[in-house]
């Protein structure tokens, strides 16, 4: 399984997401913007994206849109997260939604969801 890719801007967010999910037994990757996080899909795909609407160099949207585009990349599926209202992100092709600010019971329960529980590992 790959890692869960965790998408934003804001450090703090992605390396307390990282953590949580890490202790939780899932492999993680990350990535501080969009160009970024396509960079890291391509060398390798992710089991899911944890990703932030609203960023610098390549928005959210923008990497829906390329991911869609990449036949390797286009049935990953994305969680978008913001503090948006549901109006800016309600029509884009993501798999679920996490407001933010959220927690962890829902953060983990998204992303088992989604990939399901995280591997054995002995």
């Amino acid at each position: 399984m790959g890692p869960v890719l965790i998408v934003d801007d804001e450090f703090g967010i992605v390396e307390a997401v990282r953590d949580l999910l890490s202790d939780e037994g899932y492999r993680t990757a990350t990535a501080l913007n969009g160009r970024d996080a396509l960079e890291r899909m391509r060398q390798e795909r992710p089991s899911m994206v944890l990703l932030d609407y609203m960023m610098p160099v390549l928005n959210g949207p923008g990497v829906l849109e390329s991911m869609q585009k990449d036949p390797a990349l286009r049935d990953v599926p994305v969680v978008m997260m913001s503090a948006s209202p549901p109006d800016f992100w309600q029509h884009l092709p993501c798999a679920g939604f996490l407001p933010k600010p959220f927690d962890i019971e829902q953060l983990l329960d998204v992303v088992r969801r989604m990939i399901g529980p995280p591997p054995l590992t002995h």
